[in-house]
């Protein structure tokens, strides 16, 4: 089916629109096959150009879940518009991973790469949450039977893998820390030299060596603009969201409210 090019103007990057080109071709299947199909599992900035596009097609409803109220990674169903939203099951499954793990300390990382060791694709794994003791994971419903036949160790640690109900997923509270500083412009390597406490040559190399994602998209643009809003992350050391703009200094320096997040 022919869309207006409108519908993808408000993309200029090639990924995104990409993304929103795949969208457009899951809602004509949904009209040619009157069936419910599921996107994989979208980060914040993909749900919100996704949830856009949507809005502006007719004969269509859709859902976004992740698994519990504070997911980051969702999954989004698109279905004809005479079906009710609360009736439809985004396709998701749920595990609790265990082992012996006083002895090593297991991070995200460790985690999703024994997932995808699987052959599993990235985008059939949803939020990975880490606790002492065991991790809980969603993951899309199509992949259950790699994890539960082949899901054995982390990082060589010996596992057990018990599939659990969405009710028994537990949130971990982040640590949040306000951080009010002031910069003189709103480039990126500024921003993170402000909220990470690192020079501004510091920062730029960690941008250019890949271990930054502004609004969960990988940049190595150092003069990048950062807006009241976005989200930094820096791999390894947590998350910053840039809460709000309060004016200048007496300097004409630009004040911020920064959130780190970890």
């Amino acid at each position: 089916m022919a869309y207006s090019d409108d519908i993808l103007s408000f993309l200029s990057d090639q990924e995104d629109r990409d993304l929103g080109e795949r969208i457009l071709d899951k809602i004509d299947l949904v009209k040619e096959r009157n069936q419910q199909i599921a996107t994989k599992f979208l980060n914040p900035h993909q749900q919100k150009i996704a949830k856009k596009i949507l809005e502006q097609i007719s004969e269509i409803n859709f859902k976004i879940d992740g698994g519990y109220s504070k997911a980051e990674r969702k999954r989004i169903l698109i279905f004809p518009d005479y079906l009710f939203p609360d009736h439809q099951t985004v396709p998701l499954a749920f595990y609790q991973i265990e082992g012996n793990f006083d002895f090593v300390n297991l991070s995200h990382r460790d985690f999703l790469g024994a997932i995808m060791g699987l052959g599993v694709q990235r985008d059939y794994v949803g939020d990975i949450i880490i606790f002492d003791d065991f991790a809980q994971v969603i993951v899309g419903s199509e992949i259950t039977d790699e994890i539960e036949l082949n899901l054995t160790s982390v990082n060589e640690v010996p596992i057990k893998t018990s599939k659990i109900e969405r009710d028994d997923i537990k949130f971990k509270p982040e640590n949040h820390k306000e951080i009010l500083a002031t910069v003189a412009s709103m480039r990126l390597d500024a921003i993170i030299s402000a909220g990470f406490g690192e020079s501004r040559s510091r920062s730029s190399q960690y941008i250019t060596s890949g271990k930054i994602k502004l609004n969960w998209k990988e940049v190595d643009d150092v003069s990048a603009d950062v807006e009241v809003g976005d989200m930094i992350s820096f791999k390894g050391r947590g998350r910053l969201h840039v809460a709000e703009k309060r004016g200048k200094s007496n300097r004409g320096r630009i004040k911020l409210k920064l959130e780190r997040i970890t």
